[in-house]
């Protein structure tokens, strides 16, 4: 609970570079190459469209049947020819576009394909794909960069290939490829984003503080993420009035492309440094509501809880206290006030007597 909440980059679903007027790929297989290039935290953007189209083939991809024919049949030219590159290509991605369950196969076939010397980038995004989803990160990203060596323009293999290095932990290449990508699309919020979160983690917090500040300006969802990013990144220096502010603007409210609970816990964890406890204990609820699995905001809206109670029982003593003097302070001043009421009485009285004595001693015959 008390470390970043932000863990991963923003992600967005990818498209096949193939997809653009159908062909080589169908839909079903960008959805599947989509959901192998994703990670869960952040997937809810809508697609990017690339710039250019690269070589596919012209015909739809064909139904089963003929995906099974077409597979025979080059298997078939290479029992004549082992070494037939364009057989072990066909074969390998048509394997690709038949799913995960034949990957071993195809990475297989695409790999001799490659050693053989082949330089069809299919194979290189293909088999970078299917790495990325085996786990298998350095040798995805290294497929990734024989693609973009024959494209160097291709924003979402370069957008693959930056998520790469930021899932690994290369924080400065990630900036160096997002930096990349924002000089060639400096409207893209998306890759700003991505390029806040990558100075995020290579510690450049100032860099990234200015990057975030930026997408802020773009309103809505993204100035909501921005001031939940630059809320966590004051949390972390210790600055917790600023990160109250921040995470105030963002609210509790769920959050497009953040875990439900992040947005609550950020302003919980917050509003307990300043000692704002019922607020704390407000947010930690919603965070525990969101997450109910979640120990540690049970434990924290525990002790929330706890400290929101006591503060109020103060608030009700202290209230109680100063209505008490109050109410002592107006008995005083009554009592002043009735005293000097009956002491200008007296004296009135006094000064009545005095005058009728003077009077009926001037009234009274001289001797």
């Amino acid at each position: 609970m008390t470390g970043r909440a932000v863990e991963e980059v923003r992600l967005k679903t990818v498209k096949s570079p193939w997809a653009l007027a159908g062909g080589w790929l169908s839909a079903r297989a960008v959805a599947i190459a989509a959901g192998l290039a994703v990670v869960s935290l952040f997937g809810m953007l809508a697609f990017m469209l690339r710039e250019k189209p690269l070589p596919r083939r012209h015909a739809d991809f064909p139904s089963p049947p003929q995906v099974a024919s077409q597979i025979s049949a080059a298997m078939e030219r290479l029992k004549t020819n082992p070494q037939d590159i364009a057989a072990l290509v066909e074969i390998g991605t048509l394997k690709f576009e038949k799913g995960k369950d034949f990957y071993v196969e195809a990475i297989s076939e695409l790999e001799e394909a490659r050693d053989l010397g082949a330089l069809d980038p299919r194979i290189f995004y293909c088999l970078g794909i299917m790495y990325q989803e085996e786990g298998l990160f350095p040798f995805a990203l290294t497929e990734y960069k024989r693609f973009l060596r024959h494209y160097p323009d291709d924003k979402e293999v370069r957008m693959l290939t930056a998520k790469l290095y930021y899932k690994m932990g290369l924080f400065p290449d990630a900036v160096g490829e997002y930096e990349r990508l924002k000089f060639s699309d400096p409207s893209d919020p998306l890759v700003e984003e991505n390029l806040g979160m990558s100075l995020w983690g290579a510690k450049l917090v100032d860099r990234a503080a200015g990057s975030f500040a930026q997408l802020k300006t773009l309103g809505g969802d993204y100035a909501r993420r921005a001031d939940f990013y630059l809320g966590q990144i004051a949390l972390e220096a210790g600055k917790f009035q600023e990160a109250y502010d921040h995470f105030v603007a963002v609210g509790i409210a769920p959050l497009p492309g953040l875990d439900p609970q992040r947005a609550p816990t950020g302003l919980a964890m917050a509003a307990q440094k300043l000692g704002k406890w019922e607020e704390a204990r407000v947010a930690w609820e919603a965070a525990l509501k969101a997450a109910p699995t979640d120990g540690k905001a049970a434990a924290a809206l525990k002790e929330a809880t706890k400290r929101a109670n006591a503060a109020k029982k103060a608030v009700e003593a202290a209230a109680e206290k100063a209505r008490k003097a109050e109410e002592a302070a107006a008995e005083k001043a009554r009592k002043a006030e009735e005293a000097a009421a009956e002491k200008a009485k007296k004296a009135e009285k006094a000064a009545a007597a005095a005058a009728e004595k003077a009077a009926a001693k001037a009234a009274a015959p001289k001797k």
